[in-house]
């Protein structure tokens, strides 16, 4: 097996150099916006060149559940949208391991017509989502949760309205869960405060979109005004994919190749954008030239010093692989938040990385990693904890150290399905290792 499909089984890495152009997927991000707001408009939506994954799936079929109508077309997800007016669909609906899905769609199922129960994988239903569902009965909906967790169950009957203050200390998505569905409380206009630490870009984001598709929001910077109303159809173009970028250009800084991603969007609030800075500072080169931008890989890398990701927290598995690699000490720092996503990001790297002889010490809110190439004595294996991140850093860094076996690289699915085949059209092959 070379790379030209998606792996079923373990896969060995052979280290070379990354060489290319390609695009990056479509926006998890965005995607997963999109769908949310097409689907409350009033009208017919076309979600042009979105992203295709188990992620983007679940909102899909979770927006459908609740009543909007959501078709493929060429290159697009056309929806007709059911103007703020959700039914119930009369069975759970099982969001699998979408975190998002499971956010946004607490927030969307109060405005159903009855009773929805949402569900999802194990892991899933470890996560929090206790301030979200807290919010929202400040608001007025009638919302349930598993002592803080999900299942999460709704009677339906909307939101009053009013302001609410959201703890976004476990995520953001739960300031951009109550800010979606807003412009649908039923009495009064929704006043969002928000506290505790998080990467508020994406709240911005999402706010943004709002704006975009009709609706009146003010404010920002931790708190927003979002005036009663809905939102308006409208036929638009996905952003590409800043985080599925970033570890592209990861492969690339890794194994001292040099990679152009083409299809980078030169205005964007996705805060993953950010991450060419954090390879400009390992000694890497980056050049943009319009819509492509090309980063190539130095001989050697150098640490990072301290460097705080908080803005960019799901970029810590690429930045923890590239330390692992470069000389000298980096320590990541504020980014707690990734211990509650797919699986504890911080714990895990630390074990993994050990694993694969890299000096590295699990700290509160991040690691510190003394870098330096491992060289192997004999090959390891490296559990991808089912959590797709740390399957694409962990590509990075098979690409550069000999002797790396990667554990179920197929949980890439999650939100880049082509990863192993846009690996292998970069020149880095892979065979599947018993």
């Amino acid at each position: 097996m070379t790379g030209r499909e998606l792996p079923d089984a373990a896969v060995r890495v052979q280290p070379g150099r990354a060489a290319g152009a390609l695009a990056a997927p479509g926006s998890k991000s965005v995607t997963n916006r999109l769908l949310v707001l097409a689907a409350l408009a009033e009208g017919d939506s076309a979600l042009r060149h979105p992203l295709d994954s188990d992620d983007t799936r679940a909102m899909r079929r979770l927006v459908a559940a609740l009543g909007a109508d959501v078709r493929d077309g060429e290159g697009a997800w056309h929806v007709r949208g059911t103007g703020g007016r959700l039914s119930a669909p009369g069975a759970p609906v099982d969001v699998l391991l979408s975190g998002t899905t499971m956010r946004f769609g607490a927030a969307l199922a109060t405005l159903a017509d009855g009773p929805v129960e949402l569900t999802g994988g194990p892991s899933l239903l470890r996560r929090p989502i206790a301030a979200l569902t807290g919010a929202l009965r400040d608001l007025g909906a009638d919302v349930r949760d598993r002592d803080g967790h999900p299942p999460v169950r709704t009677g339906g009957g909307g939101l009053r309205g009013g302001p609410v203050r959201v703890d976004v200390g476990a995520s953001s998505q739960f300031a951009s869960a109550v800010l979606l569905v807003a412009p649908y409380a039923r009495e009064a206009d929704v006043e969002l405060q928000v506290h505790g630490e998080a990467a508020l870009s994406y709240v911005e984001l999402t706010a943004e979109a709002m704006r975009d598709w009709g609706a009146r929001v003010g404010g920002g910077d931790g708190r927003w005004l979002v005036a009663r109303g809905g939102y308006t159809a409208r036929d638009v173009e996905v952003d590409y994919d800043a985080s599925a970028a970033a570890h592209l250009w990861t492969v690339a800084a890794a194994s001292g190749g040099a990679v152009t991603v083409t299809n980078v969007a030169e205005r964007t609030l996705q805060a993953d954008a950010a991450f060419p800075r954090l390879l400009a500072a390992m000694g890497c080169g980056v050049q943009q030239d319009g819509s492509a931008l090309t980063v190539t890989g130095p001989p050697r890398l150098r640490g990072l010093g301290e460097w705080d990701l908080g803005a960019m927290p799901d970029q810590l598995p690429s930045a923890a692989v590239l330390a692992a690699v470069a000389d000298g000490e980096t320590v990541l720092r504020n980014v707690a938040v990734v211990r509650g996503h797919e699986t504890d990001r911080i714990a895990a790297l630390a074990g993994e990385l050990a694993k694969a002889g890299v000096d590295a010490e699990e700290l509160p809110d991040g690691l510190r990693i003394r870098g330096g190439v491992p060289e192997l004595a004999a090959p390891v294996r490296l559990d991808t904890h089912d959590d797709h991140r740390l399957a694409m850093a962990f590509a990075a860094l098979a690409a550069r150290v000999p002797g790396i076996v990667i554990e179920e690289p197929w949980c890439v699915r999650k939100t880049y399905p082509r990863f192993w085949a846009d690996l292998a059209r970069l020149g880095l092959r892979w065979e599947a290792a018993a």
